[in-house]
C-alpha cells in the first residue's frame, strides 16, 4: 500500500487505485491496534506523543464488529480483497498477501462460529512464549 501511494505518476492514470492504496494503509494500521500487544502500543503512543489509544477508542466505539472475532474475520476478507484488487500472477506480493489476509480472516470467522476451536490459538501462542522464553534463558 505504501509503495503504491510513493508512485505519484499513479494519480494520473489510476486515481482510484490510489484511492484504494490509501484506505489499504489506514486499515493496516488499523488492524495492527487490535493485534498488537497493549505495552506495545503505549510504548510507541509514548515515544511519538500520537493519540493512538484515542484512535483505538474511537474505533471501538464506531466500528464495534473489530472488537468482534467474526467481525474482524470480515474485515480481514475486506482486507484481503483489496490487496487482490492490486494483484497479478507477476505481482505476488499483493497476491499473497490478499490470500494470506483472506484466509487469516476466514480462520477468524470459522473461530467465530465455533468451527475452529480458539484454544489451537491459546496453544500458539503458550508454545511462542515458551520459545521466547527459552531462548532468553540461553542467552
Amino acid at each position: 500500500a505504501v509503495l503504491s501511494l510513493v508512485d505519484i505518476f499513479r494519480v494520473l492514470g489510476h486515481t482510484v487505485l490510489y484511492v484504494v492504496a490509501g484506505y489499504q494503509l489506514i486499515f493496516s494500521l488499523s488492524t495492527a491496534l487490535f493485534e498488537l500487544k497493549p505495552e506495545w502500543i503505549q510504548m510507541v503512543e509514548d515515544k511519538t506523543a500520537l493519540p493512538i489509544s484515542k484512535y483505538q477508542d474511537m474505533l471501538l466505539e464506531n466500528a464495534k464488529f473489530l472488537s468482534w472475532v467474526g467481525g474482524r474475520g470480515m474485515f480481514y476478507i475486506f482486507q484481503g480483497t483489496l490487496w487482490l484488487a492490486f494483484a497479478s500472477f507477476t505481482d505476488l506480493v499483493n497476491l499473497l498477501l490478499g490470500l494470506f489476509l483472506a484466509f487469516v480472516g476466514v480462520l477468524h470467522v470459522l473461530m467465530h462460529c465455533g468451527v475452529a476451536p480458539t484454544d489451537v490459538a491459546t496453544k500458539m501462542r503458550e508454545g511462542y512464549r515458551g520459545l521466547a522464553g527459552s531462548s532468553s534463558d540461553a542467552a
